[in-house]
């Protein structure tokens, strides 16, 4: 008698980028359906972002049938089920407090060119359908799939709070830590964080992980806050306890701004500069035309007709700070 193996998908978290989805000054959230998905068909988040769980999420994964998949478009958790009346129920009861983790690091060194999410050292995004005891509210959920929401400050941690959270983090994987990348936080208890030296050495320990591209963590647990449950759990019979998969399963969605710059035209032959007299979004496809006569800050050359207006690269980005008011402008310089 045969039977059949069956994983459905219990969770997936979209991952967009408006500087790959835009194109020149339409926004992907502007489009229709069928333009979003043509926009999508040549779209990889993989190109730069990396999204791993941590050790100890690789453990709880096994050890409750689940399978962790990143494609192109997102990453997803698969979970192996029977079918119960109607209901797809996870062979492994999911706690309602089990969490999963995933560490999310930025893997073009471009990234920070096009992109406008504001890094900081020593503290991290988090990305959580549960509010850690530790963060203050207002806290920033993790976004749902349907939401037109970006991602922006709202979502960074304090570094107190990034202290706190990325602690509780290395103190569950440090029995996975071969390397012995993570042996003085083992040597520390969570109320030495109060202490300069506590302190200096969490801090330590980001800043290395910030050197290799972290930026955040996508946590989420079974049962989640404001209704961002992962999963349905049937305690009716306290002897058969289930756990029953969401249908539609819980979808959400990390969507990253594309930076704006002032573009800035340098015609070296003939020592002219020429700038935007606004900030102007990048996006790698589409075209957005420069009108000298209202996009460009006078006075102008009398010979502007002869003047081209390409659109810059993301390589091309120079910051710029007023001493006077302290103040930094990001300009995109383009050679014509």
């Amino acid at each position: 008698m045969g039977f059949k193996i069956i994983y459905k998908t219990l969770f997936k978290v979209d991952i967009h980028h408006s500087y790959f989805l835009d194109l020149g000054n339409t926004t992907f959230l502007s489009m229709n359906e069928e333009e979003r998905q043509k926009r999508l068909q040549n779209y990889n988040h993989e190109n730069f972002l990396t999204i791993v769980p941590t050790r100890a999420t690789r453990i709880r994964l096994r050890n409750h049938n689940l399978v962790f998949r990143a494609d192109s478009k997102n990453i997803r958790v698969l979970c192996k089920v029977r079918e119960r009346n109607g209901k797809y129920t996870s062979e492994i009861v999911l706690d309602e407090d089990l969490k999963l983790n995933f560490l999310m690091y930025s893997n073009d060194y471009l990234f920070g060119n096009y992109t406008l999410l504001p890094g900081e050292d020593y503290r991290l995004y988090l990305f959580s359908n549960v509010k850690p005891d530790a963060v203050p509210n207002p806290f920033a959920y993790i976004p749902p799939g349907a939401s037109g929401t970006l991602i922006d400050e709202n979502f960074k941690l304090s570094e107190e709070t990034t202290h706190t959270v990325w602690y509780e983090l290395v103190r569950e994987n440090i029995r996975f830590d071969v390397n012995g990348n993570f042996k003085l936080i083992a040597e520390i208890d969570r109320e030495d964080l109060l202490t300069d030296e506590g302190k200096q050495i969490v801090k330590q320990s980001i800043n290395e992980e910030q050197g290799k591209g972290l930026l955040g963590i996508v946590q989420l647990q079974m049962s989640g806050d404001q209704n961002l449950d992962l999963i349905e759990t049937d305690n009716t019979d306290p002897n058969d306890i289930k756990s029953n998969l969401l249908d539609p399963f819980p979808a959400f969605k990390l969507h990253f701004r594309n930076r704006k710059t002032i573009w800035k035209y340098i015609k070296k032959s003939e020592q002219k500069e020429l700038e935007t007299s606004s900030e102007l979004p990048l996006t790698r496809d589409g075209f957005i035309e420069i009108d000298p006569g209202s996009d460009i800050t006078g006075p102008l050359p009398t010979d502007i007709g002869k003047y081209v207006f390409p659109n810059p690269t993301a390589e091309s980005i120079k910051r710029i700070t007023d001493e006077s008011t302290n103040t930094t402008t990001i300009y995109s310089e383009i050679y014509i």
